[in-house]
C-alpha cells in the first residue's frame, strides 16, 4: 500500500515539474545577431565578425533575453530584408534576430541595422559617419533594440530622454580634490573611484578593499589565479625560485596544497594557465631557461627548458617535461581566448623572431602555423589590445618601453621614459657574429631583463579595454643596466586614446618588487579582484632574503 502511494505521489509530482517547466523556460527569451553584411577593403573583413561578437555581448539582458549561440544560425543566410527576418525567426524558432550591412569607402561607413521578435516588432536604423565612430553608433542603436524590440524597461528613446534630465551624474561634490598620489582621466568614462578606493587615495595594509597574505620564504617570480583541480574553487599557483606551490585562500591567508621541485640551476620565467586538452580544466604552462650547461658555464651558454602541468586531483603531474622550446599563452584576436604558443631560442638574441602556435597531443607538443608580430614581439612581451572592432600590438622592447603597432605592424606610438613590468629576471645574452660560438672574443655580453605579463581587461567600462601594467620605480634600476630590481612600482591601467596609451587610473605606490599581476576572483567570493605577486626586501642590497606576499584589491567593475 505505502508502495502504491508512494509511486502515486511520485508521478503526481514529475507531472509538475513538467509543467511547470515550459513556464520557467518562457521567463528566458533567446536571440542571434548574424555577421553582417560586408561590401569594402579586404583590411576590414574581420568587422562581420566583430560585430557579432559586440553585439551578441552588448545585447544580453541577463535572466530575460541571451544570446542562443552561433549554432542557432548556422547554414542560415544572413537577412537583407523584413522578410528574411520573419523567414529566419520561422527556421530558428528563435525569439529575436538582429542583422544589418555595413559598406566602408576610405575612411566612411555606412550602416544599416534590424532587429525582428517573433511578436512581429520590427526595428531598423541607419547611419553614415567616420569609421572611428562606428563603435558609439552601435552602442547607441543596442539600446534602441532592447528598449524598443526587447522592451527592456529604461531603454527606449524616450525613456532614455527623461531619464538623463531627471537622474544627476552621481557625484556628490565635482569640485573635491583629488589626492595627489593618484591620477584620472579627464574622460568621465573613467570613473576608477568606483573599482576600488585604494585607487583613490594613500591607505594603510588595513584599508577596505585591499587584502595582504601572510609572507611566504620564498623569493618567486609568477603566478596564475585559475581552477586548476577541476572542483569550481580557484586556486593560487606561484612560480618560485626552486618550482611551484599550490594555495587557496582560507580564513584571511593562503594555505598551501601542495607544491613540486624542478629542474635546478634554472631561472623560472612565465607560468599560464589553458585548458589545452578542452575538458575544461585549465593545465599549467612552465617557461624556464637552464642557466648552467656542460661546460659549467652561466647563461648565454643556456638553453630554453618548458614543462605542462596539471593539478586534478589537488596534485602536481607532469604531462610534458623539459620541452626545448620558449612555451608561453597569448590571447589571440578575434576570440581572445588563451592559445600556447612557442618561440626557440635565437642566435643574437635571447628569442628568435618566429612565433608559432602549439598544440598540445598526448605528452608531447606539436607546432601550428607561425604568428606575424612586430619588432621586439615576444611570447613574454607581446599582448593585443583590442580597439574599435580591430587590435593594437602592444609590446614592451629590450629597455621595457611601450611600443603600439598597427595591425599592418606600423609604430603608432612609444613611450620615452617610462618603464614597464620588469620582472627582476635578468639573463646574460650574447650578441655576437653569425657563426661564432659561445664565449667567442668577437661576442658582447648584456643583460636581459625578463617582463612579466601583460594584463588586457574591461574594468571601467563596459566594451573598453585596459592595459594593467606595473610602473618601474627605481633609482638604481635606471642606472645600472645590470640591476633588475626594482623597490617599488604601481599598477598602471592604460588605454589607447588615439595618440598613445593614456593612464585612466593607478594603485598607490607599493613597495617591493612588483613580479607579476592578475585579474580573478582569489578568495572565491564571486567577485573579481587585481592581484599581484610582491616580493619584498630586507633592506639596503640584502636579494638573497626576497620574500613574497600577494596582494588583491577588490574591482566593482561596471
Amino acid at each position: 500500500m505505502l508502495n502504491r502511494r508512494f509511486a502515486a505521489l511520485t508521478i503526481a509530482l514529475f507531472a509538475i515539474l513538467l509543467t511547470a517547466a515550459p513556464a520557467l523556460a518562457q521567463g528566458t527569451k533567446k536571440f542571434a545577431v548574424f555577421p553582417f553584411t560586408y561590401t569594402g577593403p579586404q583590411k576590414y573583413a574581420y568587422f562581420p565578425q566583430a560585430f557579432q561578437s559586440s553585439l551578441s555581448s552588448s545585447l544580453e539582458w541577463g535572466g530575460h533575453v541571451v544570446p542562443a549561440g552561433m549554432s542557432a544560425i548556422e547554414g542560415i543566410a544572413t537577412p537583407r530584408s523584413r522578410a528574411d527576418m520573419v523567414n529566419a525567426l520561422r527556421t530558428t524558432g528563435l525569439d529575436y534576430v538582429v542583422s544589418g550591412t555595413i559598406s566602408i569607402l576610405d575612411n566612411e561607413a555606412t550602416l544599416t541595422m534590424m532587429a525582428m521578435g517573433a511578436d512581429d516588432g520590427y526595428w531598423e536604423n541607419k547611419g553614415q559617419m567616420n569609421i572611428n565612430q562606428v563603435t558609439s553608433w552601435l552602442d547607441a542603436q543596442s539600446k534602441s533594440v532592447m528598449g524598443d524590440v526587447f522592451r527592456r524597461p529604461g531603454y527606449s528613446a524616450s525613456e532614455t530622454v527623461a531619464r538623463t534630465t531627471d537622474i544627476g551624474d552621481g557625484v556628490s561634490n565635482p569640485t573635491e580634490p583629488v589626492n595627489t598620489q593618484f591620477l584620472m582621466a579627464q574622460d568621465d568614462q573613467y570613473r576608477p573611484d568606483t573599482l576600488n578606493p585604494q585607487f583613490r587615495y594613500e591607505g594603510g595594509s588595513e584599508t577596505e578593499g585591499r587584502w595582504r597574505s601572510q609572507t611566504l620564504r620564498f623569493f618567486s617570480t609568477s603566478m596564475v589565479v585559475a581552477d586548476g583541480s577541476g572542483d569550481g574553487q580557484n586556486e593560487v599557483f606561484i612560480l618560485h625560485r626552486t618550482g611551484i606551490g599550490a594555495y587557496r585562500y582560507e580564513d584571511g591567508k593562503l594555505r598551501q596544497l601542495d607544491t613540486m621541485d624542478l629542474t635546478a640551476s634554472t631561472q623560472y620565467l612565465r607560468l599560464e594557465a589553458a585548458d589545452l586538452d578542452r575538458d575544461g580544466v585549465p593545465e599549467l604552462i612552465i617557461g624556464t631557461y637552464q642557466t648552467q650547461g656542460r661546460s659549467g658555464l652561466l647563461a648565454p651558454d643556456g638553453w630554453p627548458k618548458s614543462h605542462i602541468l596539471t593539478f586534478k586531483g589537488g596534485k602536481f603531474q607532469f604531462v610534458v617535461k623539459d620541452y626545448g622550446r620558449f612555451l608561453g599563452v597569448l590571447r589571440m584576436p578575434p576570440a581572445y581566448t588563451p592559445i600556447l604558443v612557442a618561440q626557440d631560442k635565437g642566435t643574437r638574441h635571447l628569442f628568435s623572431q618566429r612565433i608559432n602556435e602549439a598544440y598540445l597531443k598526448g605528452n608531447s607538443i606539436e607546432l601550428g602555423q607561425s604568428i606575424p608580430s612586430p619588432e621586439f614581439g615576444t611570447i613574454y612581451s607581446m599582448a593585443y589590445l583590442p580597439d574599435e572592432f580591430g587590435f593594437k600590438y602592444v609590446v614592451l622592447d629590450d629597455s621595457h618601453r611601450l611600443k603600439v603597432y598597427s595591425q599592418t605592424m606600423e609604430r603608432l606610438s612609444s613611450t620615452d621614459e617610462e618603464t614597464y613590468n620588469s620582472s627582476g629576471l635578468g639573463i646574460a645574452t650574447s650578441d655576437r657574429p653569425l657563426g661564432m660560438g659561445p664565449g667567442s672574443v668577437d661576442s658582447v655580453v648584456s643583460s636581459y631583463n625578463v617582463p612579466f605579463r601583460m594584463v588586457v581587461a574591461s574594468l571601467s567600462r563596459k566594451g573598453q579595454y585596459e592595459l594593467l601594467v606595473n610602473r618601474d620605480l627605481s633609482v638604481a634600476a635606471q642606472v645600472f643596466e645590470r640591476f633588475n630590481y626594482y623597490t617599488q612600482g604601481e599598477i598602471h591601467a592604460l588605454t589607447w586614446d588615439g595618440v598613445g596609451m593614456a593612464l585612466s587610473w593607478k594603485t598607490r605606490r607599493i613597495k617591493g618588487q612588483v613580479s607579476d599581476i592578475a585579474v580573478a576572483d582569489l578568495n572565491n567570493d564571486g567577485n573579481m579582484q587585481l592581484c599581484v605577486l610582491l616580493n619584498t626586501f630586507p633592506g639596503g642590497m640584502g636579494f638573497t632574503n626576497r620574500q613574497t606576499v600577494v596582494l588583491a584589491y577588490d574591482l566593482h567593475t561596471q
